[in-house]
């Protein structure tokens, strides 16, 4: 009876620790143990929802006042963990930009993926890439692409449909496209930015 009671008190310690517990998705590694870039989920495709990660209360939060006004995410977007680009002013920077494409994910969903390529663009005058990526499991996959070559020969009105929804995304701010690079480029530039 006292083992069941110490063991009964044991596991709702337990349970009472890990409910408190948050994980700080922006620490998470850049890369897994099997070598696969890892990307968290902040927007599911399909939504016009802009939900932001808050690194400080770790929390996915609903940005309301930036709600898409155009057409929905066509691919789920977030971020790179342990990564940083540079922002405006100092202590302003933020973890790259990753746009999966696969069905819908929800916010905090830590995929495995396959960068593809980058899109580089400004947005108001400031660099703004987005690296494009699939998931590195096979069943998750809705396009067969490891590669940006094989992407733009078998999809290239997927390329023209991301291109597109990018630069008109957000009306109320300036949009260039710079251009797409492959996924040797992508890969480089998230080695540069690693923390």
């Amino acid at each position: 009876m006292a083992r069941s009671c110490l063991l009964y008190g044991l596991i709702i310690s337990i349970h009472v620790c890990l409910a408190g517990c948050k994980t700080n998705y922006d620490r998470l590694p850049a890369f897994t143990d099997r070598k696969y870039l890892q990307a968290i989920v902040e927007i599911p495709a399909g939504t016009n929802q802009v939900i932001k990660y808050n690194a400080k209360k770790q929390e996915f939060e609903n940005v309301t006042e930036q709600a898409i006004r155009y057409l929905p995410y066509p691919g789920n977007f977030g971020f790179i963990p342990s990564t940083r680009t540079p922002g405006e002013q100092a202590g302003d920077e933020q973890p790259i930009d990753i746009f999966v494409l696969a069905e819908s994910q929800p916010s905090g969903t830590v995929l495995e993926v396959v960068p593809i390529g980058i899109l580089f663009l400004e947005r108001d005058g400031l660099p703004d890439p987005k690296i494009i990526a699939v998931p590195a499991k096979p069943t998750q996959q809705i396009i067969v692409a490891e590669d940006y070559a094989t992407f733009l020969r078998k999809y290239p009105e997927i390329k023209e449909i991301i291109t597109e929804w990018f630069r008109h995304a957000n009306p109320s701010q300036k949009v260039r496209i710079i251009g797409w690079k492959n996924e040797k480029f992508a890969e480089d530039y998230i080695r540069r930015h690693l923390l």
